[in-house]
């Protein structure tokens, strides 16, 4: 299955005129909802830091896909929509991130946060600067707690902090696309394309068909590609123009949803 044709006439960014820095605005794109005020909703929902590997395999490719899940998280955040990636977008920091849940300004996360977890929260509104990972392979420790070991301080991320599920081969390979991120590209904002968001899905299932790969990172892989087409269908505009767009990416969904592992 490859996202391809399916969607070629899809219009990536409507959100030119229904978006507005209003607090009244109607959430149209799902990352809105943790957009900070600004005079430019649409720029800021269009554009994003260039991502930069430094190497690439099947299970890193997969860790990409579920970085920008949110089925990786658990509780209140996934029910949201939160994704690892509304936080650190590309991998690096999202400082228009504003979640009242979470933060009282922009750039921010709390990591206690009770709303998130009971295990972890500690009843205080407390946000802390969000990191850039870009490089994180390279740093001693991790967190507050000083954590030496990236999978270990990953793992506590997904499961102690936002209730995701513990999953080795999920965790793993969050870890391994974590380790590839790099410095290199830098950290500039740069416009969102069809062709990027079509070669997202199509990486995403490349990586979920990997012969090697582990069934249930596939199955959670493939769960992580229909919320990519899931993207780029709440930027289609819904007219009589782009009906058979939706409907390919729809027929696109389910056919990922049928073929997906039974424990994915």
């Amino acid at each position: 299955m490859r996202a391809g044709a399916a969607v070629a006439a899809v219009v990536l960014a409507t959100v030119a005129m229904a978006a507005s820095s209003s607090a009244a605005a109607p959430i149209v794109l799902q990352d809105q909802a943790w957009l900070a005020p600004t005079p430019d909703p649409a720029a800021a929902l269009t554009r994003a830091p260039r991502e930069c590997l430094a190497r690439t395999s099947p299970q890193i490719e997969a860790g990409r896909a579920l970085f920008s899940a949110p089925t990786v998280l658990g509780g209140p955040a996934a029910r949201a929509g939160l994704s690892c990636a509304a936080c650190h977008t590309a991998g690096r920091t999202n400082a228009r991130f504003l979640l009242p849940e979470l933060t009282d300004r922009a750039g921010a996360a709390d990591v206690t946060s009770e709303w998130a977890s009971k295990l972890r929260g500690d009843g205080r509104m407390n946000p802390v600067p969000i990191p850039d990972l870009a490089g994180a392979a390279m740093r001693p420790v991790y967190g507050a707690a000083q954590n030496p070991s990236l999978h270990a301080f990953i793992r506590g991320v997904v499961v102690e902090e936002f209730q995701g599920r513990d999953t080795a081969p999920v965790i793993d390979a969050l870890t391994a696309y974590v380790a590839a991120l790099d410095a290199a590209c830098g950290a500039e904002d740069t416009p969102l394309s069809l062709d990027a968001a079509l070669a997202d899905i199509d990486r995403a299932l490349a990586a979920a068909a990997d012969p090697a790969g582990d069934p249930h990172l596939a199955g959670a892989t493939l769960l992580a590609a229909r919320h990519l087409i899931g993207r780029v269908a709440e930027r289609t505009p819904p007219r009589p123009a782009f009906a058979k767009t939706r409907a390919d990416l729809a027929r696109l969904a389910a056919d990922i949803g049928a073929a997906r592992a039974p424990d994915g």
